[in-house]
């Protein structure tokens, strides 16, 4: 064999096997993607922290015992001045979420902490659907206990949970909204984790905050760390600019997980001045 075509040969083999390993690693994430985008799905019950006693927990949803949600209250003696919904992020089940709802409830604000679907002991799958079904079943529950109260509602989303508050501060009936590290949308973050993997054709769950943003008209404070490796700021700030009424606030320092929300945090002062008083 002629040393011209033994080199072809051995790289047509060559790309052969570069175009197998990129076509099992878009099948890999293709099977795997549902661990990467709900990892904290599946775990089982941790059941939630000792701070967020005394709480009520209850079930919501489309389907009966879908959902689980935390009442979590001010400390004796302080005036409710709000209901706030606080959605976690893709790692949070109602033991992290319950946790975060104890650092609003210092706020004056009575806590509706929301779990998953899949998440915990919350029953069914999440997915794109299931999330903002659920998310629309909280907010029904949350606006019956704001009415009742005679208090205005709040709503807060982390993360992944931005996609369900966005989408009921979309639909009214809410007095502010919270957003703390907000995705553009999955696919444009995931295709930066993945810029070598066809993100656009391998994603399923198509979530999206940049779409209903025109649709929400209540005031809206972003917060984004600016060394945030996981949602790079650029989102918070996109979806900022897509919002009619937006405050975007970069926070010197903080990354994804460590954007503390308490009354000693780096954004408490804001956050007094943006919630109901």
């Amino acid at each position: 064999m002629k040393p011209g075509r033994r080199l072809l040969r051995i790289m047509f083999a060559f790309l052969l096997v570069v175009l197998g390993l990129y076509v099992a690693a878009c099948g890999l994430m293709w099977v795997k993607q549902d661990a990467l985008v709900f990892p904290g799905a599946g775990r089982g019950d941790r059941g939630l922290p000792p701070a967020a006693a005394p709480t009520n927990v209850q079930w919501v949803g489309p389907a009966a015992q879908s959902t689980r949600i935390a009442a979590v209250r001010p400390a004796p003696g302080v005036a409710v001045r709000s209901v706030a919904i606080y959605f976690g992020g893709n790692g949070e089940d109602l033991f992290a979420s319950a946790s975060t709802a104890v650092q609003l409830a210092q706020y004056g604000a009575e806590v509706i902490a929301a779990e998953h679907p899949g998440y915990g002991a919350s029953r069914g799958a999440p997915s794109v659907s299931s999330l903002l079904a659920a998310a629309e079943a909280v907010a029904a529950h949350a606006q019956a206990r704001a009415r009742e109260l005679q208090v205005p509602l709040v709503v807060f989303g982390s993360s992944l949970g931005t996609f369900c508050a966005m989408r009921v501060a979309a639909a009214g009936g809410v007095e502010r909204l919270v957003l703390r590290a907000p995705p553009s949308t999955l696919a444009a973050v995931s295709q930066q984790h993945f810029r070598w993997l066809p993100v656009g054709m391998l994603l399923r769950h198509r979530f999206d905050n940049l779409e209903p943003a025109p649709r929400v008209r209540c005031p809206v404070l972003v917060l984004h760390g600016d060394r945030d490796t996981v949602v790079p700021m650029l989102h918070g700030q996109m979806v900022a600019a897509a919002l009619p009424n937006a405050r975007f606030v970069r926070v010197p320092g903080r990354d994804h997980n460590d954007l503390d929300l308490s009354v000693d945090g780096p954004v408490a002062a804001m956050l007094r001045e943006f919630l109901p008083r």
